[in-house]
């Protein structure tokens, strides 16, 4: 319930920027308050990592240096992402100031509130794998379930992200429902593509197998840490073959769904594949600081190239039939 909450406030909270943002790009006192807002967010991230930087110094937190290491980190890329958030805000500033009533690429409101979101998102992302042990000891990944994640944690998880999808390239404000679906590069597929899509599918359960025989060697306690997280989550064992399969499509959709709508549908085509990927991998800090997260960033760029060159459900499809492939492949293959 409590994970179910805080998806809710996450919905509302982004939700509304995404609203101002679209009203900002017709109304100067919208965009003035979404100016307001981001640059209060900005400063408040600059305090927190300058806190976090304060009890670093005075090593009161932990006398560990593992967990000193971690408190620097984290205080060094809140910093930094208070500043980039910052450094963000100028551009608008200056065209609000000058009274232009357009500006560049940086300017306008929805990619202003897109990259600002970005940058501390990654930030967020980037602490959290960092300080994983930490996280993992307090069952922070458990999605405060501590088993087997359910329907409803799946929904919790995956609903934000349509939403933000959604609001965030204008749905009902700007664009019709059959223009949205556009925007976000939903469409049909032909067999042909559906060809690649298996292939991807092959070439992609190949190449886990061969970043996880890696992770086991070169990152063995990690690799333990990591998969009792899994484990826990996304084991289906004890399970009914028809709920394995039922709880497999679940996955599978439900993440397909919420994660290729948002990051192949609406965020690489303003930023591009390279940095979509980055953004994505950065989100699977159940993985922690491991190889699997160069795996999950090549992975990433193979689902935006088959954004670019087919649509979003073709990348959908790819991702659905993965995650759904795999929790299956676990229930009836497994010893």
């Amino acid at each position: 319930m409590q994970y179910l909450l805080s998806s809710l406030a996450l919905i509302l909270f982004i939700g509304i920027l995404a609203l101002l943002a679209q009203w900002s790009r017709k109304s100067r006192g919208a965009e003035i308050t979404l100016l307001i807002v981001l640059v209060f967010a900005s400063f408040l991230l600059l305090a927190t990592g300058g806190l976090l930087g304060l009890l670093w110094a005075s090593g009161q937190v932990s006398s560990e240096a593992y967990l000193q290491r971690v408190l620097a980190v984290a205080a060094v890329t809140v910093t930094v992402a208070g500043l980039l958030g910052l450094a963000l805000c100028v551009p608008t500033l200056l065209k609000i100031v000058r009274g232009r009533p357009n500006g560049g690429f940086w300017t306008d409101p929805p990619i202003f509130l897109a990259l600002w979101l970005f940058v501390v998102v990654l930030a967020s992302n980037v602490v959290s794998i960092i300080g994983f042990e930490q996280l993992n000891q307090v069952g922070a990944f458990s999605l405060g379930t501590g088993g087997r994640i359910p329907p409803i944690a799946i929904l919790a998880s995956q609903l934000p992200f349509v939403v933000i999808a959604l609001l965030g390239v204008g749905a009902g404000i700007r664009r019709s429902p059959r223009e949205t679906l556009a925007r976000l590069g939903y469409g049909p597929i032909s067999f042909t593509h559906l060809g690649i899509v298996v292939l991807l599918i092959v070439v992609a359960f190949a190449l886990s197998a061969a970043a996880d025989s890696l992770f086991s060697q070169l990152q063995p306690d990690l690799y333990r840490e990591v998969g009792e997280v899994s484990n826990t989550l996304f084991n289906p064992k004890g399970l009914s073959p028809l709920s394995a399969v039922l709880f497999a499509v679940l996955i599978g959709v439900g993440a397909g769904l919420g994660e290729e709508t948002l990051f192949r549908g609406a965020v690489q085509p303003v930023f591009g594949i390279p940095a979509t990927s980055l953004l994505f991998a950065s989100m699977h800090v159940q993985y922690g600081p491991s190889l699997l997260l160069g795996y999950i960033f090549v992975l990433a760029i193979g689902l935006g190239l088959l954004r670019r060159y087919i649509n979003t459900t073709a990348s959908f499809l790819a991702h659905a039939g993965y995650n759904t492939l795999g929790i299956l492949a676990v229930y009836f293959l497994s010893v």
